[in-house]
């Protein structure tokens, strides 16, 4: 079922991006909120400190208004989870998880400068529509405003800051610091996601490799919990086309008590006018 899925939406892609495709240039591919038309490709592995695991098969399309001001994003993963223990014949299920919209505002932009270059506000929604029971989704709906800011220290580093809040609409089946992400570990509602996270990622441009590395320190603080959490996060990627970009990224627990203990992210970026 997972490989027909995937053949099928690597088909779908491949059909309606070529005729759309735009040449990118190394800054856009290294972005983390870049406000370019894109369609990306996630591979992703959770693991959980109780060796509870999910992998993730997560398409998603970036719209972005030709005024670079507005950008809107869709994604819907397909995941298949593998749970330590007996779960009456559930410890190996695949279905679709939570349904992700994201909206980007740009007030402020200002291209090429040392310092502060763009101020993005940004507004995540998470739909339920992953069962929560099966450790696919978190069971209610997930709300994230933020604020992300692109600082250029150098003509090669920059610095991309970001501050959210998180929070949910009813009790949640997330474990605390884990951004949330479904509890594959404890398939329950608990308390109310209410997260305040910080991110403060360093990229390094490499021209002659025409490829990138970033690492980021993720810090939140879960206000259900009373707890705080820290992650680091390293992020290696490449242009590997005119049109589309690949990278790598690992992000590891460092402090504090989450279930979710090491994430690795393959992605694949295709760019579109």
């Amino acid at each position: 079922m997972i490989k027909t899925f995937i053949i099928a939406v690597l088909t779908v892609i491949t059909c309606i991006s070529r005729p759309l495709i735009a040449q990118i240039i190394l800054e856009d591919a290294s972005d983390p909120a870049s406000m370019v038309s894109r369609i990306t490709l996630d591979l992703e592995a959770y693991s959980f400190e109780n060796n509870a695991r999910f992998y993730v098969f997560k398409p998603s399309y970036y719209y972005g208004l030709r005024n670079n001001r507005h950008l809107l994003g869709v994604s819907l993963p397909l995941m298949h989870n593998v749970f330590e223990g007996d779960y009456a014949g559930f410890e190996n299920t695949t279905g679709f998880g939570d349904l992700k919209m994201s909206y980007l505002f740009v007030p402020f932009h200002k291209k090429d400068v040392i310092g502060i270059e763009r101020v993005s506000f940004s507004f995540d929604v998470t739909s339920p529509t992953g069962e929560y029971r099966l450790g696919r989704g978190v069971g209610t709906w997930l709300y994230k405003p933020g604020i992300i800011l692109k600082w250029r220290i150098a003509e090669a580093v920059l610095l991309y800051p970001e501050l959210r809040f998180q929070f949910s609409g009813d009790e949640a089946n997330s474990g605390a610091g884990s951004d949330g992400t479904p509890d594959p570990e404890d398939p329950e509602k608990d308390d109310k996601v209410q997260n305040l996270s910080i991110a403060l990622p360093a990229t390094l441009n490499i021209e002659d490799w025409n490829g990138w590395f970033s690492l980021n320190v993720l810090y939140t603080r879960s206000f259900s919990e009373n707890t705080d959490f820290l992650f680091l996060r390293t992020d290696l990627g490449k242009v590997i086309g005119k049109y589309s970009c690949a990278s790598m990224r690992i992000t590891k627990f460092i402090a504090g008590q989450p279930r979710l203990d090491l994430v690795v992210q393959a992605n694949v970026t295709f760019f579109i006018r």
